[in-house]
């Protein structure tokens, strides 16, 4: 178990979300609950959205006893997203409302499939956190950017796509 109360991410969290001040623990746990109760609004969690979800708190330097406890052991399918958001406090450098949508999409995205049920959990996480229906779209408008992006590199590089 964690004993520290908060923590220091990665240069990784600085480039990608700049993200530079340590973040509490507390707040880390209700968070990653709550990315990961939206991802599984379908019923389920396929592995590649658990894969793209653990590697990418990996990268931004989350400790991996927090990963284990609050997203591999995590019971998704009895979650209160409403429960979970009223647990984290919002004083960070960034719109952190705005990038938990935007991990939750990435994250319903990972296994190829944007479920209906999933867009349908990341516009009442939306509607709860107070974001308006422009921002999920130009999130979800991101991703599929960033998706096109990495095919298109890929293809350049002549590998499979």
């Amino acid at each position: 178990m964690t004993t520290t109360t908060s923590l220091e991410l990665t240069s990784y969290a600085k480039k990608k979300y700049n993200v530079s001040a340590p973040v509490s623990v507390d707040v880390a746990k209700n968070y990653l609950r709550a990315v990961v109760a939206i991802a599984s609004a379908d019923g389920e969690l396929a592995q590649k959205e658990l894969d793209w979800f653990v590697e990418e708190q990996n990268l931004l330097g989350v400790p991996s006893e927090l990963i284990e406890e609050n997203i591999l052991k995590f019971d998704s399918k009895n979650a209160e997203i409403e429960e979970l958001f009223g647990a984290i406090h919002y004083d960070f450098p960034i719109n952190v409302r705005r990038c938990m949508l935007y991990q939750a999409i990435k994250m319903s995205r990972a296994d190829g499939v944007y479920h209906e049920k999933e867009k349908a959990a990341v516009a009442r996480a939306a509607q709860i956190l107070g974001i308006e229906r422009s921002v999920v779209v130009t999130l979800e408008s991101l991703v599929e950017i960033e998706e096109s992006a990495d095919r298109l590199r890929l293809a350049i590089f002549e590998t499979e796509v």
